[in-house]
């Protein structure tokens, strides 16, 4: 017996096809360790080389967070632009929990005409996938007007972002940080929270999107943006939205003292390539997953990558510049302002010097991640043999206005947003249309690895 792989991973929630894995379920014996600044591989009765993919500790504690998903006006490098917000802000607030925590976002919708729905960027929703937030997947729309709780267990730790996943909205300030803490394979003194990377347009990406589809015209993006800040240079500008008033992000050192800083790339189409002058660092994680720390002067991020980085404050004290790095060999849209994404580090809070530090840092020659050699899983896994292998057709075209169209098995996929597939999968429905590409499986399967 078959069936969808998207049911098989429902049922996991809905029916118990899966068992609930328990808090204890290595029940190996531990003397509780204490997380501090000279033992961050520690967390509590658990640590950093605990099993998380079977093992999740009962924190005993709920994260409660309300969120209204609102329009307006944002200024965020000195243009004004009608945008989307997280409570009135772009980034919307950082929702932090615990390795083990229960999570409860509760979302109103105070837009006059958009649905929407909240995604847990990379969050694996164990037992809880009818929580991820995909409209026309796992739910329907959050119309204008109304709320929607969701609720799941925190199971694994480190950095991802909150955002919507309906339409382009993401594009358009609906985004946040998501923060669960937990060990962490090398010692920090402070944690520095997530740190976006963004490329911003200064028109609706929806417009922009319009001109793409219906003209085959690429507009070019106007701005970058670290943590939703930068500055636009108005000087002559006859355009009234150009106001000015933006700023740069800004971060205090103290010497001697370890940083950590959670990266994060929200981009619509931009690689980035971070450093900070005059400083190297460890990173330690990517995405969810604890590494064996490396040392490095930069890092790649991908568009959705997240990459955790330990910084230890031990330059000559002074102003540095912090650089996104916008990589133009690696871009589908022109930047007009390609080198303007800086931020600055400064070992005095009372200075407002503007850096005069310079990159020693190479852009490379084309796209690349970071090298899968240096991304080493603090726990290893096995993923034992594999029993079958089932070949499905990905394939990609150029379409009359030059939008790439991805096809599994010869079908684009295409949803009816008000009938979601998990809603195919609740009623027992036999048929799924075929434009939902729902790929089937034997329903004995317990294990699933995908290979692109």
């Amino acid at each position: 017996m078959k069936l969808p792989l998207l049911s098989f991973l429902a049922l996991a929630s809905c029916c118990h096809a899966l068992p609930k894995i328990p808090g204890n379920s290595l029940d190996i014996k531990r003397a509780t360790c204490e997380n501090t600044p000279t033992s961050r591989h520690c967390w509590g009765k658990y640590d950093i080389d605990t099993n998380y993919y079977t093992t999740i500790p009962d924190a005993g504690k709920t994260v409660e967070v309300w969120l209204s998903v609102e329009e307006g006006i944002c200024n965020q490098d000195g243009y004004r632009r009608p945008c989307m917000t997280f409570n009135g802000t772009m980034p919307g607030p950082a929702i932090v929990a615990d390795w083990g925590d229960d999570l409860v976002v509760h979302v109103t919708n105070n837009m006059k005409s958009n649905g929407t729905a909240i995604h847990w960027h990379g969050v694996r929703q164990l037992n809880s996938v009818e929580q991820d937030g995909v409209p026309g997947v796992t739910q329907c729309p959050i119309r204008p007007g109304e709320s929607y709780t969701y609720k799941f267990k925190v199971t694994q730790y480190g950095s991802s972002w909150y955002h919507s996943h309906f339409s382009l909205q993401y594009t358009e300030g609906l985004f946040g940080p998501l923060i669960f803490k937990g060990p962490a394979t090398a010692n920090y003194d402070e944690d520095k929270g997530v740190l976006f990377l963004q490329d911003w347009s200064h028109t609706s990406t929806f417009t922009d999107w319009s001109a793409k589809e219906k003209y085959g015209i690429t507009k070019s993006l106007n701005s970058l943006l670290i943590n939703g800040t930068n500055t636009f240079n108005c000087t002559g500008s006859t355009d009234p939205n150009c106001v000015g008033g933006g700023k740069k992000f800004e971060t205090v050192f103290e010497p001697g003292k370890k940083y950590l800083i959670r990266l994060a790339n929200v981009a619509m189409d931009s690689l980035f390539q971070f450093n900070i002058d005059g400083h190297k660092f460890k990173v330690i994680a990517v995405d969810f997953v604890p590494i064996v720390p490396y040392e490095t002067d930069n890092v790649l991020v991908n568009v959705g990558e997240r990459y955790d980085i330990v910084v230890e404050a031990n330059a000559t004290p002074g102003d540095y510049w912090m650089r996104g790095g916008w990589l133009r060999a690696c871009q589908g849209v022109a930047n007009d302002n390609p080198g303007s994404i800086t931020g600055i580090v400064r070992y005095n809070s009372r200075s407002t010097k503007e850096p005069t530090t310079t990159s020693t840092v190479q852009p490379p020659k084309f796209c690349a991640d970071e090298p899968a050699t240096k991304l080493v899983p603090r726990v290893k896994f096995d993923v034992g043999a594999i029993s079958g292998t089932t070949v499905e057709g990905i394939n990609v075209r150029l379409t009359h206005a030059a939008l790439f169209q991805w096809t599994i098995n010869g079908s684009s996929l295409a949803l009816d947003w008000n009938k979601p597939t998990l809603q195919y999968v609740f009623k027992n429905a036999s048929y799924i249309p075929t434009p939902y590409n729902v790929v089937s499986v034997e329903v004995s399967v317990t294990h699933i690895s995908v290979m692109i």
